[in-house]
């Protein structure tokens, strides 16, 4: 066995050199079946821990990445097997395979490279190269595996590498087209948000547990302290694809109760597997209960309801509401400010972090509501893919602004300038130009409601 491992040694270092293009022939590397097994399991091991690098650590493992892996050894041998045969050279069968694999460690360590650094618009168009180049590379090494494996080196000896170079990595290319291909590791966010390691959302369990987890939620919640305006929190992560807005809601929540005194006066509804057992779904008739619950608990003249909508945004303004394989409706400004009169809440603030957030101003606006969205009505804002912790936004108005100042208005101008900033750095473009409307009555509101905030917290720091 040691003499195994030892052989494998030199046939990674012999194979380094074939990926780089430096001298090497086909006697300095061992070929045989053991050889051709391990090198088989180091290239699964390698797909294994770069795929978990790739999709992050999110990702749930897919035993489906098994049946990829012997998929492609299968073509692989059955390509070897087709070039042995047109050129009357049997050694082939085991020869190309154990070279291939040899060299090809190499490649698979530089195409997991991008996964190591943020994916900025900055960096795509390296990243972009780096891809083509690798495609390159790999035809170029597998024109050079074939002219190295070859024996004897005769005057044809090229054109047969060429020819069955190319004929090696058809397949690489064509195999998508036969079958899917599926990596060691998932993320639930690139399928839809169906996550296995977690209840199916329509299961009995889930469904009897939900009604209970909404009526403890606005059974909790405090009611409004006469002579005091107070602040109540809805959070609302709508699109269970993307961990992201899960994130950005329970911190932003975070924030409002330690900082903004909306403790015991907060509800976040959220689609996501994770949850599914202890958060109330984000569902339209979710938001129609708790805005419901919280006009009838605070006092409709003082008390003011802040409503965080977290989710994708269409062009048409229409908020995302996912949960497969539940089918929710969409969220509309129209539809959000009919859920506002509805409950009687007269004095509303309203902050959108999504793509094209900014067509919500039109439709919410009137002198008793504030509204700040993370983009204008035709611009896409960002940080909303499944790497993020939090969307530039949300981290910059709550985890920031509102931490920061005791002004809504300033808080807001702050996360503007940080979010400008952000984008302008990692070349983003155009960028999301977060919008605001405050109505006139609510511009005093606000500021009644920044005094109180004020001396709460100057109270609690004495």
């Amino acid at each position: 066995m040691r003499r195994h491992f030892e052989n494998l040694v030199r046939n990674l270092a012999t194979g380094a050199r074939l990926a780089l293009f430096m001298p090497v022939t086909r006697l300095s590397f061992r070929i045989d079946v053991p050889q051709l097994l391990l090198l088989f399991a180091l290239s699964a091991l390698l797909d294994f821990a770069t795929d978990w690098i790739r999709y992050g650590p999110d990702a749930y493992f897919s035993s489906y990445g098994a049946g990829s892996e012997i998929f492609a050894g299968g073509l692989l041998m059955l390509t070897s097997a087709a070039l042995a045969l047109a050129f009357r050279q049997a050694t082939l069968i085991l020869a190309v395979p154990v070279l291939v694999l040899a060299a090809y460690p190499l490649i698979q360590l530089v195409h997991t490279i991008p996964s190591l650094f943020d994916p900025t618009p900055a960096w795509s168009g390296l990243w972009q190269f780096v891809d083509w180049t690798l495609v390159v590379w790999l035809a170029a090494l597998l024109v050079r595996t074939v002219a190295v494996a070859l024996a004897p080196a005769g005057q044809s000896r090229w054109p047969r590498a060429i020819a069955g170079g190319l004929l090696l990595a058809a397949p690489l290319w064509l195999a998508p087209l036969l079958t899917p291909t599926e990596p060691w590791w998932q993320q639930a966010a690139l399928h839809g948000g169906v996550d296995p390691r977690y209840p199916n959302p329509v299961s009995e369990p889930v469904l009897s547990t939900q009604k209970d987890l909404l009526d403890t939620a606005l059974g909790d919640l405090d009611g409004e302290r006469p002579g005091v305006t107070d602040l109540y929190f809805v959070g609302f992560a709508g699109d269970a694809r993307d961990d992201v807005f899960r994130k950005d809601v329970l911190a932003a929540r975070k924030v409002m109760d330690d900082r903004w005194g909306t403790d015991g006066r907060s509800v976040v509804l959220i689609n996501n597997p994770r949850t599914l057992l202890d958060t109330p779904y984000a569902s339209v008739s979710h938001l129609r209960e708790t805005l419901t619950e919280i006009g009838a608990a605070m006092n409709p003249d003082e008390d003011v309801a802040m409503i965080y909508l977290a989710s994708h945004g269409g062009r048409d303004h229409a908020l995302a509401v996912s949960l497969p394989p539940l089918e929710l409706t969409p969220l509309t400004p129209g539809i959000l400010r009919g859920l506002l009169d509805e409950a009687g809440i007269k004095w509303r603030i309203v902050v959108v972090s999504a793509c094209y957030s900014g067509g919500f101003i039109d439709a919410l606006q009137d002198d008793y509501t504030a509204v700040f969205t993370a983009s204008e009505s035709d611009r896409t804002s960002f940080g909303c893919g499944h790497r993020s912790d939090s969307t530039f936004f949300g981290e910059a108005l709550f985890q920031h602004g509102l931490v920061q100042h005791d002004s809504l208005l300033t808080a807001f101008d702050a996360a503007r300038r940080r979010v400008e900033e952000r984008e302008r750095a990692g070349g983003y473009s155009p960028p999301s130009s977060p919008q605001s409307f405050v109505g006139t009555a609510m511009a005093d509101k606000l500021t009644e409601l920044n005094r109180g905030n004020a001396a709460r917290r100057a109270g609690r720091s004495i």
